[in-house]
This record gives structure tokens, C-alpha cells and sequence, in this order.
């Protein structure tokens, strides 16, 4: 009977300590403000993961079909797709949306991409922009880096924070991104793209 008693209290309290631990890994840590100059989250039917960068760049994971429709009526002009093995077409249908293909990879991103999405996004005729791939974080997120550094003069470590820590679902399986934008020298990409300096930069030349 003693036996039984002690038994019995064992497992109470090893079933109480259990759930102490269960909750406690799943108890999200207290969230830090969010920092004002960080890209701003929008809600858009058929458009996940969208968020707005500047006045001439958004960006989302892929859109659907409505998405695209929507993006059209919020003054969209050009979709930039960033995936490898999905075209925008069908989706972008008869929506009078501008688009450009970018067949990137995560895991061997290339200098002319780069190139080609500032030269797009620093073009008034084009803009606003919206760029996306399929999950909007990683190559998405390292395409909004450069822009943050070569066209609004964030430094790089500024913008890989916000790319990695902004909440756009960065994976760190994808760690060779960050290290390829550290390495990488942005100056020559400004100047391939015709970038003469950054809005940053203008702005201070000004006051």
C-alpha cells in the first residue's frame, strides 16, 4: 500500500514536471519593438509574406493569381520572380503587370543578379516594384540587402540583421548568403548597375 502511495506521487509529479517543460519550450520569448526603419508588413489577399520596403520596393513569397490582381490595383508596375523553376505568367495573366525574370539560386547566387534587380528598381519607369521568390525570405531577403546598402546606404551589417532577424522566415540552411554578401564588393555593383550614390547620400548632399 506505502508502495503503491509513493508510486503514485512519483508520477504526479514527474507528469507536473513534464508539462513545466513542455510549456516552457513553446513559451515564445518577450518580442523586441520591431525597428521603424525595417521593412513594413501589409496584409494582401493572395500575396504571403508581403512587406513594404520603400516607396518603390515591396516584397512578398510567391503571389497567387488574385494576388497578382491586387498588386495591380495597389500601383504595382513590375513583378520581379526570383525562382529558378516557376514562371509569373500565368499567374500575372491579362493584370497589365510589368515582369522580369531572375533565375537565382540560393545556393550559388550570382554578381549579374544583383545587377539586374538594382538596375530595375533604381528605374522610375518600373518601379514600384514588388520582388518575391517562393518564400519570400532567403533569396528575396538577400536581394532587399543590397538595396538597403547600394541604394538607400545602410551598412551591410544593418541590413543582413533586418534580412535575417525581420520575420520573413529566413533559413539558416541558407548561410552561404550572408557570407557571399559580406564578401562581396558593393561599390563595383553600384557601378555596373549606374547607381552614382545612395539616396542616403543624396539626401545629406542636400540639407
Amino acid at each position: 500500500m506505502l508502495l503503491t502511495i509513493r508510486f503514485t506521487v512519483s508520477t504526479i509529479v514527474l507528469m507536473l514536471l513534464s508539462l513545466f517543460f513542455t510549456e516552457s519550450l513553446f513559451t515564445e520569448e518577450p518580442k523586441r519593438a520591431r525597428p521603424e526603419k525595417w521593412a513594413t508588413p501589409l496584409k494582401v489577399e493572395g500575396v504571403p509574406n508581403l512587406y513594404r520596403v520603400s516607396d518603390n520596393l515591396y516584397r512578398s513569397a510567391q503571389p497567387t493569381a488574385e494576388g497578382m490582381r491586387n498588386l495591380k490595383k495597389m500601383g504595382i508596375e513590375t513583378v520581379v520572380n526570383l525562382r529558378s523553376f516557376h514562371s509569373d505568367r500565368d499567374e500575372i495573366g491579362n493584370t497589365g503587370l510589368g515582369y522580369e525574370h531572375i533565375y537565382m539560386k540560393a545556393w550559388h547566387p550570382e554578381r549579374k543578379e544583383i545587377v539586374r534587380f538594382l538596375q530595375l528598381v533604381t528605374n522610375s519607369k518600373r518601379t514600384p516594384v514588388l520582388v518575391h521568390c517562393q518564400h519570400g525570405a532567403d533569396r528575396t531577403g538577400t536581394m532587399c540587402v543590397f538595396y538597403r546598402v547600394a541604394v538607400e546606404g545602410w551598412t551591410k551589417e544593418d541590413a543582413l540583421r533586418e534580412m535575417t532577424g525581420g520575420g520573413y522566415g529566413f533559413h539558416k540552411v541558407w548561410r552561404n548568403l550572408p557570407k557571399w554578401i559580406v564578401d562581396i564588393d558593393v561599390n563595383s555593383i553600384k557601378q555596373d548597375a549606374g547607381i552614382k550614390a545612395s539616396q542616403k547620400t543624396e539626401s545629406s548632399k542636400t540639407e
